[in-house]
């Protein structure tokens, strides 16, 4: 596993941006709102809040959970008095005090998945609810889909590991799985904005690469990118992102 979570923080001021905004937040929400219980949720990971929003907006009880101040600062903005810098590891949260936890787009980043979620059960009540959401999408047939994910398989494979691994290790700590389907997203978008997106190391696979690794792993992948036919003509993408729902 890796040795530290991973923080957003150098890419606070583009990151929602970058990662679609309200409209992902507002599919994301619609994805996990069938499975979403009464009661206050925790929103771990909750970056700038985005998605923590549009929850409270839907009528729910909300607290936003992150390790960055850099990425809380815009979530303070929007749920004042409802934010917690913390890491999902270790909680500022008494024992079965919250009904729900979500995780959305998360414990791929998580330095120990086994201690997220055991600290996840032990701030649960009995009966409460995590609903995840993966941040790695299964990959699809779109054209740009493929570059993208031999990035991933060779920059972060534990991350690829870990994000599979949520539903075995889920059990381990006492967790019953009480559905497991996806959560759809799409965005509209060029070889050439991807390619862009890439060298502006907006991903967090790509922050602390050496130069050897960006010319022989990186700078092809742009370039198959960038070779694509009609690179500027904006491709309509559809991401499925496993989600999972689990029960204490």
């Amino acid at each position: 596993m890796p040795g530290t979570s991973v923080s957003y923080a150098r890419i606070a001021d583009r990151y929602e941006h970058a990662r679609g905004g309200t409209e992902r937040a507002d599919a994301l929400v619609e994805a996990i709102g069938p499975w979403l219980t009464d009661g206050l949720i925790c929103d771990v990971g909750a970056g700038t809040g985005v998605v923590t929003e549009r929850l409270r907006t839907a009528g729910r009880d909300v607290l936003a959970v992150d390790l960055s101040i850099e990425m809380l600062r815009r979530a303070a903005e929007r749920l004042p008095g409802r934010v917690a810098v913390a890491d999902g590891s270790h909680l500022p949260l008494a024992d079965g005090t919250v009904d729900m936890i979500t995780f959305v787009w998360v414990l791929h980043h998580v330095a120990d998945l086994d201690a997220t979620l055991r600290e996840a059960r032990r701030v649960l009540r009995r009966g409460g609810r995590i609903v995840t959401v993966s941040g790695l999408s299964i990959p699809t047939a779109d054209e740009m889909s493929p570059v993208f994910e031999r990035l991933n398989d060779r920059l972060r494979p534990d991350r690829v590991r870990q994000s599979l691994a949520v539903a075995e290790v889920a059990g381990s700590v006492g967790f019953t799985i009480a559905h497991e389907g996806t959560a759809r997203t799409s965005a509209e978008t060029s070889p050439n904005a991807l390619a862009d997106a890439i060298e502006e190391r907006m991903f967090s696979h790509l922050w602390d690469l050496d130069e050897e690794q960006w010319r022989t792993i990186v700078a092809p992948a742009v370039d198959e990118l960038r070779s694509l036919p009609e690179p500027d003509r904006a491709r309509h993408r559809v991401f499925d992102h496993p989600l999972l729902v689990l029960d204490r």
